[in-house]
């Protein structure tokens, strides 16, 4: 959301009056800050011109973490909610946030409920963080519920972190491998295999390999960098539409190690958000459907509609779950024992532990998995390269002989 000029007629506490531009997010952020300078507004309108977008920051995960944070300190201490985000957008940084937060604490202020005046950035939080506030609002526990949510929005990002950390050695090494073995395929090996030929040496199978890919890169390098952005951009496609998502994680759950990763991560959020929305008073149906979509698996996510659809048809919960085939056993034994909602929501918690605890390990352990294998391909590749010079050369000392 980009910010705005607000053009204003306002008095003084002296009765002067005075007109000038503020920029603001929206109308009620302008008010706000005109009421704060100790002035009185009397028309607010919108300039037609704008400010860059580039001056602000977007609001980040790991913001809005911290914002639900304390926001449930502040619920706690039973400070009024919309007196506490006012505090919090006095000392923010981040202007984009500082806007969003006055402009939700004015509408909390002027008398709109709290979900209300959150969901006009649903965009920004998500909906299922919208839909469990909503839901804690209607039983009077936001305070537990907003703690719950910083401590779900937190674990999400220290996962990503983790997998984002454990990705990057093996990355960084496959980069300069490829980019040293590329210096000897293209320059190296065919000034080689040129002096072999001049001297009468039969160039071996490896080396007319390795030749001709150092040729093919280097007189149809055009056409591998149209067929390489042609995939990423496929890919990209693919993975943001509905089928096309459905498809590859079906492919990358059938993979070792990845797919565990994958079911982990799964399992973990679904059954955090699944405790949270019970513990919110949210019906189980419907905590069933908001945690499917907390996810981000398309592939979960259907098989959780399914789930709710045959419970409105009469199943029990613990056939419902027994049948679930994206999660593990131990979570549907465990879910499949609950009687009611707070044993669910108790049970949540738990499983929600245990594979939190197993995707760490699993993140930490990543590079333990990735190296062996780099190390083999690698190894594969350079024996390769090393055949191709070095089987020629020695036919060529034998000739000189």
């Amino acid at each position: 959301m980009s910010s705005l000029l607000y053009k204003y007629h306002a008095v003084d506490e002296h009765g002067t009056r005075q007109s000038g531009r503020i920029e603001a997010y929206t109308e009620q952020v302008a008010f706000q800050k005109l009421i704060e300078q100790g002035l009185t507004p009397l028309t607010i309108r919108e300039s037609r011109a704008q400010i860059s977008v580039f001056k602000h920051r977007r609001v980040t995960q790991l913001e809005i973490a911290t914002l639900t944070r304390e926001m449930s300190v502040l619920l706690e201490a039973s400070i009024p909610i919309g007196r506490g985000l006012m505090s919090i957008a006095e000392h923010e940084k981040n202007p984009a946030l500082k806007d969003m937060v006055f402009d939700i604490a004015a509408m909390i202020e002027s008398g709109e409920k709290i979900t209300a005046a959150f969901a006009k950035y649903e965009h920004i939080f998500g909906s299922v963080y919208i839909q469990t506030l909503r839901s804690a609002e209607k039983t009077g526990q936001i305070g537990p519920v907003a703690s719950h949510l910083a401590d779900m929005l937190e674990r999400n990002i220290e996962t990503t972190q983790q997998i984002k950390r454990a990705l990057t050695y093996p990355l960084i090494v496959i980069a300069f491998v490829a980019m040293a073995l590329s210096v000897i395929v293209i320059f190296v090996v065919p000034k080689f295999a040129k002096i072999f030929e001049a001297n009468g040496v039969e160039l071996p199978f490896t080396t007319r390999v390795v030749r001709a890919m150092g040729t093919s890169l280097t007189q149809f390098w055009w056409v591998y960098a149209i067929v390489a952005v042609a995939l990423s951009v496929g890919l990209v496609k693919a993975w943001k539409s509905k089928n096309g998502r459905i498809r590859i994680e079906k492919i990358l759950h059938r993979l070792p190690y990845i797919g565990d990763m994958f079911t982990s991560v799964t399992t973990a959020r679904f059954s955090r958000v699944m405790g949270i929305g019970l513990e919110s008073g949210i019906e189980v149906i419907e905590a069933i459907e908001i945690a499917g979509g907390s996810t981000g698996r398309p592939v979960f996510q259907e098989e959780c509609v399914r789930m709710c659809d045959r419970m409105r048809s009469g199943d029990s919960l613990s056939d419902v779950i027994n049948r679930a085939q994206g999660l593990p056993s131990f979570a549907r034994r465990l879910f499949g024992s609950g009687k009611d909602s707070k044993e669910l929501a108790r049970a949540g918690s738990i499983i929600a532990r245990h594979y939190d605890r197993q995707s760490d390990h699993l993140a930490k352990n990543i590079n333990t998995v990735i190296e062996p294998m780099i190390t083999i391909a690698m190894a594969g590749v350079v024996l390769l390269v090393a055949l191709s010079v070095f089987l020629p050369m020695w036919q060529m000392i034998s000739i000189n002989k």
